[in-house]
């Protein structure tokens, strides 16, 4: 959801020049938030104009190829494209640099992801560096130098038919300088618009099946954290109203709400303090 509050915080500052906004000049503010994006458009529909001075964009579209955020570097997003409803803003409280809503945005969201580029994120130093930090046991171990003892590598990701994955990882020992591979098989069903379903989950470690209790604890573990309720504590209402697996390409539809007091809008930079537009 920080992809969306990045995109308002950068519109939201162009605004805050207190002059007339021109697409391109949003184009260029918000290219400048992005690591990299192949292509960029945008468009601001205001009717009147004036009520841009004021703080208030009507409609915005935004449709880019080719992206990467600074926020998750070697993750291309093979197209964003975004839609607001009217965004209302304190222009006063930006002016001095602080992105304060005057009532809640809300906007419409669709990603498109590609399997290719999801692998290279995966096989990313970044993405080592989070499985590094993870400690666990295998069943029948205890202790802290049980925890220390096993990591994971190599992680691959690959879509299968029918909103389907195929996850498939290295538990290393590093006492043996063994790697046993393990191959997770599963869909994905979004119930309520908020909660992601595991669909028939799989599990195999070294070609066998893991004990039932195993995958009951896998599943139950996920599926308490696979939920966009957990945004709610940021100010932030998210639900899922597309998500689709097909040729090799994970597209997601969202739409999201932010409050004004979400703690999400102070993290973005807001602009420089500007003075109002003679």
């Amino acid at each position: 959801m920080e992809l969306i509050t990045i995109i308002l915080s950068t519109l939201l500052g162009v605004v805050a020049t207190g002059g007339v906004v021109v697409d391109t000049l949003a184009e260029a503010a918000l290219r400048d938030q992005l690591a990299e994006a192949e292509t960029l458009e945008v468009r601001i529909d205001n009717v009147p104009n004036y009520q841009l001075a004021g703080g208030r964009i009507d409609h915005t579209r935004i449709a880019a190829r080719g992206v990467e955020t600074r926020q998750l570097p070697g993750l291309r997003i093979d197209s964003i494209d975004l839609e607001t409803d009217p965004v209302d803003v304190d222009l006063g409280r930006l002016r001095q640099g602080e992105l304060v809503l005057d009532e809640p945005a809300q906007a419409a969201l669709r990603l498109r992801l590609k399997d290719d580029d999801l692998n290279a994120f995966l096989q990313s130093a970044l993405v080592q560096g989070w499985l590094d930090t993870l400690q666990f046991n295998l069943p029948g171990a205890a202790g802290d130098r049980e925890q220390n003892r096993y990591g994971l590598a190599n992680p691959s990701l690959e879509f299968l038919e029918g909103d389907r994955f195929r996850v498939l990882v290295d538990l290393q020992d590093r006492v043996t300088q063994e790697n046993i591979p393990i191959v997770i098989d599963l869909g994905l069903t979004v119930l309520n618009g908020h909660r992601f379903a595991l669909v028939d989950p799989t599990i195999t470690v070294d070609g066998e099946d893991t004990p039932p209790q195993l995958l009951e604890s896998f599943v139950q573990g996920a599926q308490e954290r696979l939920t966009l309720r957990r945004l709610e504590a940021l100010g932030v209402v998210a639900r899922v109203i597309n998500f689709k697996v097909r040729d090799n390409e994970l597209d997601v539809a969202i739409f999201a709400r932010i409050e004004p007091s979400s703690p999400l809008l102070t993290r973005q930079p807001a602009p420089e303090a500007v003075p109002p537009a003679p």
